[in-house]
């Protein structure tokens, strides 16, 4: 018999049972047995419809919970990290967030080198704890008004959000890949790419974009290594602005996105690092954070360095101990919405948009 390892956190695993396609709701008993013999006593609190997640997070760290464990994908991930905070307040600072990776993306486990399924379950224990940026959103709702929520791993402006906004709607049993890399197909069909205003750290840029990607994780879109120098220790988002692009001219580059090579379609794409992203359009173009869609422009959208402490196993990334985990006063800040930028730009000429930079050790 195994004897369970855990000893320090008191957890609560949250679970999606509809996550991946309904795939969680079978592989459960089996994974909740494993939990319970390899690393002790953990409370289950499962989902019961969307965003119930993040009342369950809350209530758990109310109740005194410090070590949260997300069961599902990405979306999952996603209403579990907002859970971490009361409008713009962590609700414990010291608590932390481990991820059970069971769902159809699974692009965060990527960044954080998590492995998939029962493989990921003695990282639910790990004292390897990042303190993690998060961005901030705030964004335009359809009926009209305002709302933010934190996201780790991408925020799309334009297609992207059309493009998930498919994918949510549709079926997922063929799993992350198939799925993302089929809604992108079907989304070019018929998508027009906006006409966008963007302040990036206080850089006008008004022009047609197909996409613009703000990002802290690596991955995105079920495996699309859409910002492989992204970093979470750094206090920047990776800003991919993907230019007037056709249909045929997405589709012979796909392999590029997919491969972290998104860079190099220097004529149509331009690369940044800032800290302040925002955007709008004289049109409806919806947003997308970390597969989700929640609304659409106007929106701002602001780094928050250290926020979120979580399990990695990512060797790149530099564990830091409890004591220092708290989120900084940056977490506190608020967020307003652009204000209306006359056309041209701050600068007379944009410059190139400069190469990313090599890698650096942490």
């Amino acid at each position: 018999m195994v004897t369970p390892v855990n000893n320090r956190y008191k957890m609560a695993a949250i679970v999606n049972p509809y996550s991946g396609n309904g795939r969680t709701a079978k592989k459960w008993p089996t994974l909740a047995a494993s939990i319970e013999e390899r690393i002790g006593e953990v409370t289950l609190m499962q989902t019961e419809r969307p965003l119930h997640a993040t009342e369950l997070v809350r209530e758990a760290l109310r109740n005194g919970y410090d070590r949260i464990i997300s069961v599902g994908g990405d979306g999952t991930h996603h209403e579990v990290l907002n859970g971490f905070f009361d409008g713009l307040l962590p609700i414990n600072p010291r608590a932390s967030m481990a991820i059970l990776p069971v769902g159809t993306g699974s692009d965060l486990a990527r960044t954080l080198n998590i492995p998939k399924g029962e493989r990921a379950i003695p990282q639910l224990v790990s004292d390897r704890i990042i303190a993690a940026d998060l961005g901030r959103v705030t964004f335009s709702l359809p009926e009209g008004g305002q709302r933010f929520l934190y996201f780790i791993n991408t925020c799309h402006i334009g297609m992207g959000g059309a493009v998930v906004e498919r994918v949510n709607r549709t079926t997922k049993k063929y799993g992350g890949f198939f799925s993302y890399f089929w809604g992108v197909l079907m989304t070019l069909i018929k998508f027009k790419n906006p006409y966008l205003q963007l302040d990036i750290d206080g850089r006008v840029i008004d022009q047609v974009c197909r996409d613009v990607v703000v990002a802290k994780g690596r991955y995105d879109g079920g495996g699309m290594r859409v910002a492989p120098k992204a970093r979470y220790d750094n206090g920047l988002f990776e800003v991919y602005i993907i230019g007037d692009t056709g249909r045929i001219e997405c589709v012979c580059n796909i392999p590029k996105l997919y491969t972290g090579r998104l860079e190099k379609v220097r004529d149509k794409v331009q690369y940044f690092r800032a800290a302040r992203v925002t955007a709008r359009a004289g049109e409806t173009v919806q947003i997308q954070l970390d597969g989700e869609h929640p609304g659409q422009l106007p929106a701002a959208i602001e780094v928050l360095p250290k926020a979120l402490n979580i399990v990695t196993a990512c060797p790149d990334h530099q564990p830091i101990s409890m004591v220092q985990a708290a989120p900084t006063e940056a977490a506190q800040l608020e967020l307003e919405l652009p204000e209306e930028k006359p056309g041209q730009p701050q600068q007379p000429d944009v410059p190139e948009p400069e190469a990313p930079p090599e890698d650096q050790p942490s």
